[in-house]
């Protein structure tokens, strides 16, 4: 919170004493004896017209003392796209002007007065720092002045009377967060100077409007979108449309804590310019591995009573309030679309440009090798806890802004994760990383490129563990991971696929070719896995039964084809487990052999029934499986193998609310929920939140859900103000056995009245 300040001065020089006596200074300036006594008999208004000597000029006995600032803070917040924010007071982007009026105590001089701007940043501020700003101005209107460095500037442009109005620009790389603001008064030619402290601080944020700023964006509807959308949508699924999320980066407190988080990140002053450090501080404290971030991660079956399980929350704001409320306490629990939609708001907040990416498929290496190892056992049965990780998705960010510390040729698009994985220099965070460096395959770059690069396009290597505890690769699989990457298309809830940013074509010669590159950095680059040949002779399409609601019996079909120029007798199996969408296998649920003779490009389609009753009592509460299919040569000996991961259908949540509403009206929305499946449901709540609407809330349903039973439940909406961007009301359904169930509805707010309110957009 802003201090009060007051007005200090320091004691002025005496005023000079202006000489009037008119007759001494003419005989003086004549220099004559009989011009003195020529002038003696003369009066003194003859005396004047005669020799032209006027009274002297009014000048101003002391500087000017400052009566009152006018920073003019509901236009320049609409002029630099701040007016959204919740948050009171002077929040301006970096490298555009705002413009302030001053009162004084008396009228302004331009002959005679010096006035001097002056900005401080940090907890210690110094002018050979670069974190005191001096600017002197010019007073004459339209004359622009700068500080030393010639990256601030004022210009003047109206003085009347007492008045002055003044446009103010700050440096496109100024340091992002909190200022001080003073203005020095002193007359010409003195050292009295008196100096006013404004009592209200100033925010400086990035701004992708200005060309200067390493975080400008050419197009209008990209700032609208990545900059000052308040909704978006985060992929947990392969569907055309994505999970609702309310980013709310203009909501209290979320500018307070974005900012507090870069003090307790320890960045210094310089750092603060580069959207690359803040970034690196945000991704690693927005988790709570390191110094109390604020979001705890965890990825368990069962959780605490007193947390909040990670399917429940429908956006950012409400993490940050109860971090913020608690005393910056971690808040639990999250998951990687959490810790997306997390860093997203902080960003956005920030003036950052930014998305939430998904990739599916998304491996997850552990040791550098930029591949990812899959075991099974002679017989063909999964050795999950031997594997590498490939997590059925994985939900990270990417920030549009330039790369200063690297070479020309990677600005764009940067991807960057908060969620913990691996370390960084020692400390849970990920990227920035180039996308342009991740599909080259330029590994040897800042920030963490080959882990990301192993998410997206490591190759799958699958080893066969033999009964002395010697393996040896069976198959590389080129397309195992990186697939469907997904993010909110501009102007448009839809998905758009970026899957050709991060990598080419799988397969395709220039993919093979970084691949190769990138072997060469790889810890695995001595074993030479490259040089064994690999190919492949049997193709498993699997049909998962994704269409099938959940609790209901399901059916797994598996063709397999031979595409060996002989007849193949195989040993097939198929299982079935619980899963994590982290790729950890829960629960054993099914496992089924078949002994089949397929003949050179035949195909063979084997059927795994699994009722409801063999899946229940392990399920995870997200209805995800995975599925592990080998085939074992029985002659040959060698084996090939896959694994899927898939999803049961789940019940619908409704929303039934208006498309246009009117600001500072009530208004019932109903939230609609009916069980269609054949579960009993318990432990039963629906969260719901909407900027602008109301306040996040969570309705408890006390009562079994049983099949066949609807719950309705009313909020109600109080829109503020209108708004140009429309709102969206966020709505999830979690239970104890089922989680991840959401839904969303866009409304129009409109004013009532415009003629009698005053809130613009």
């Amino acid at each position: 919170m802003p201090r009060r300040r007051r007005t200090s001065e320091e004691t002025p020089v005496p005023p000079k004493k202006h000489r009037y006596n008119l007759r001494s200074r003419t005989k003086k300036a004549l220099g004559s004896e009989e011009e003195e006594g020529r002038i003696s008999s003369l009066s003194d208004e003859d005396l004047r017209a005669r020799n032209k000597v006027l009274e002297p000029k009014d000048e101003p006995s002391a500087a000017l003392n400052v009566s009152s600032v006018d920073c003019q803070t509901k236009l320049n917040r609409k002029n630099h796209h701040t007016n959204e924010f919740e948050k009171a007071g002077n929040i301006y982007r970096r490298g555009q002007a705002f413009v302030i009026r001053v009162e004084f105590d008396r009228e302004v001089k331009s002959d005679h007065d010096v006035i001097l701007l002056q900005f401080t940043y940090g907890s210690r501020p110094q002018e050979s720092k670069g974190t005191v700003i001096r600017i002197p101005l010019d007073l004459k209107p339209t004359t622009k002045t700068s500080d030393v460095t010639e990256t601030w500037f004022a210009e003047v442009k109206n003085i009347a009377g007492k008045g002055l109005e003044c446009a103010i620009t700050s440096a496109p790389d100024s340091s992002i967060g909190e200022y001080r603001f003073y203005i020095e008064t002193n007359l010409k030619d003195t050292d009295a100077v008196k100096r006013y402290e404004e009592k209200e601080s100033m925010i400086i944020l990035f701004n992708a409007w200005a060309k200067e700023d390493t975080v400008y964006m050419d197009k209008e509807e990209e700032r609208g979108e990545y900059v000052l959308n308040e909704t978006g949508r985060v992929w947990t699924s392969r569907t055309w449309y994505g999970r609702p999320w309310n980013f709310g980066q203009f909501d209290d407190p979320v500018l307070d804590v974005a900012l507090q988080l870069l003090l307790e990140g320890g960045l210094s002053d310089v750092a603060c310019t580069s959207p690359v450090s803040v970034i690196r501080c945000l991704s690693s404290l927005c988790n709570s591995c390191d110094n109390n971030g604020v979001l705890a991660g965890r990825w368990t079956k069962e959780y605490p009573k007193d947390c909040t399980i990670p399917w429940k929350w429908t956006g950012s704001v409400p993490i940050i309030k109860e971090y913020h409320t608690n005393g910056n306490k971690p808040v639990r629990y999250g998951q990687c679309w959490v810790f997306s939609g997390l860093l997203t708001t902080m960003c956005r907040c920030l003036g950052i440009p930014t998305r939430s990416v998904t990739n599916f498929d998304s491996a997850h290496d552990t040791d550098s090798s930029m591949t990812i190892d899959s075991h099974w056992d002679e017989d063909g049965e999964p050795l999950e806890d031997m594997n590498d990780s490939v997590w059925n998705f994985h939900v990270w960010n990417e920030s549009w802004f330039r790369r200063l510390d690297l070479p020309e040729g990677y600005d764009g698009w940067q991807a960057h994760d908060a969620t913990p994985q691996e370390a960084s220099e020692g400390i849970m965070r990920c990227g920035p990383a180039p996308l342009t460096a991740i599909k080259e395959g330029h590994v040897y770059l800042n920030f963490d490129i080959p882990f990301v690069f192993g998410e997206v396009n490591g190759d799958r290597v699958q080893w066969v563990v033999k009964k002395d505890g010697t393996m040896e690769v069976s198959q590389i699989d080129h397309s195992a991971v990186g697939h469907y990457i997904s993010t909110k298309r501009m102007g448009s809830n839809d998905r758009e696929d970026v899957t050709n940013l991060y990598k080419y074509p799988d397969g395709s010669e220039q993919e093979r070719r970084v691949a190769k590159f990138v072997n060469r950095y790889s810890t695995r680059r001595k074993q030479n896995i490259y040089k064994l040949d690999t190919t492949k002779v049997l193709n498993f399409t699997v049909s998962p039964p994704d269409n099938t609601l959940i609790g209901d019996d399901m059916e797994i079909k598996v063709a397999v084809k031979n595409t060996a120029d002989g007849p193949l007798k195989l040993h097939l199996t198929v299982s079935l487990v619980n899963a994590y969408y982290t790729g950890v296998a829960g629960s054993r649920v099914k496992t089924q052999t078949f002994e089949e003779t397929i003949n050179t490009k035949d195909e063979k389609i084997v059927t795994m029934p699994v009722k409801g009753t063999e899946y229940h009592d392990g399920m995870n509460p997200e209805g995800r499986f995975q599925l592990y299919i080998s085939g074992k040569n029985i002659d040959s000996g060698s084996m090939e193998s896959t694994q899927v991961s898939f999803v049961l259908k789940k019940p619908q949540l409704v929303i039934q609310v208006p498309q246009t509403i009117e600001a500072k009206e009530d208004t019932e929305a109903t939230i609609v929920f009916k069980n269609t499946t054949q579960l009993v449901l318990t432990q039963a709540e629906i969260a719901v939140e909407g900027s602008g609407l109301l306040a996040p809330q969570t309705i408890d349903i006390s009562s079994p859900i049983k099949p066949g039973d609807e719950v309705k439940k009313t909020v109600v909406l109080h829109p503020r103000k209108p708004y140009y961007w429309g709102r969206e009301l966020i709505a999830t359904f979690t239970s104890k056995q089922i989680v991840d169930i959401e839904t969303s509805a866009d409304i129009k707010v409109i004013r009532q009245n415009k003629d009698n309110d005053s809130d613009s957009d």
